[in-house]
């Protein structure tokens, strides 16, 4: 059975259907790519500026009689 007997007894609708929803997927994973380093920088920075909120209070001074 060769190529196109499979691509007739199938239908041509199904198998443009396949490979429009299998180029989807491939393109939808690559742009999903920058978008996961856009993250990892936006987290990075994120922390890099709640650092200073972090930090331990200053201790409460002595009263002086």
């Amino acid at each position: 059975m060769s190529t196109t007997d499979l691509i007739q007894s199938a239908g041509f609708l199904a198998i443009l259907f396949a490979l429009l929803l299998t180029l989807l997927v491939a393109l939808l994973r690559l742009a999903a790519l920058p978008l996961a380093g856009a993250v990892l920088v936006l987290d990075a920075a994120a922390a890099v500026a709640a650092r200073p909120l972090t930090l331990p209070a200053p201790a409460p001074k002595e009263a002086r009689p």
